[in-house]
């Protein structure tokens, strides 16, 4: 099943964004998006592999705490609701392999720490408890690969993805997501050889109004 998942993930990736899609356009009811001055409680846990030459397997665990900007239908954008916010995230790195060096011996029990500021979400609108989500962001990390010479163990990431939210009440909703993640060093080390990732996580978010 592992394998399977790294294989196709592009595949993944547009299976889910078009489930979610149809399945968001089905389920109208009353809208119940975060409104302008909301913060947002939640957590997230899941798993990432990584893609090109590089196999690393971990299972992520993301705090997220969000403020909700507005809700409506401003400037070109559809209507939605968009909030700005930040992730402090963990994960344990259950194995690393680099693919290029065949099938040697993974290494387990390395970690990461870091945390995603700012993360941006915009949910759309679609007058119901369903709502398809874009999300993107960048932050910091702290690495310890080992196995996969990165540089340093300071790093930066760059992330990008799709969601959907389903909203139980106007105080909670759960999530479920797929990200593209890209991590270097920006060249601060002599050795930079970046690492992609697909990640998959779900969850649920507490919703407190202003």
């Amino acid at each position: 099943m592992t394998k399977w998942l790294r294989w196709n993930w592009r595949v993944l990736g547009g299976v889910v964004a078009s489930v979610l899609l149809w399945t968001a356009s089905s389920a109208l009811a009353d809208g119940l998006l975060p409104k302008a001055g909301t913060w947002t409680f939640g957590t997230r846990a899941g798993y990432t592999f990584g893609l090109d030459d590089k196999d690393v397997e971990m299972v992520p665990i993301h705090l997220h705490i969000g403020y909700t900007l507005f809700n409506g239908k401003p400037w070109f954008l559809p209507a939605g609701a968009f909030e700005i916010g930040i992730e402090p995230f963990a994960g344990v790195i259950t194995s690393t392999k680099e693919k290029r060096s065949g099938d040697g011996e993974r290494i387990s029990g390395s970690n990461e720490f870091g945390l995603g500021l700012p993360m941006f979400t915009y949910y759309l609108d679609l007058g119901g408890k369903v709502a398809p989500y874009v999300t993107a962001g960048t932050g910091i990390m702290y690495k310890d690969l080992r196995g996969l010479d990165l540089g340093g163990e300071f790093t930066f990431m760059e992330t990008a993805g799709v969601g959907l939210a389903y909203f139980i009440n106007k105080d909670v909703s759960i999530s479920a997501e797929w990200r593209f993640r890209h991590m270097s060093n920006a060249g601060i080390y002599e050795e930079n050889d970046g690492l992609n990732s697909s990640v998959i996580l779900a969850g649920f978010s507490y919703h407190l109004p202003n």
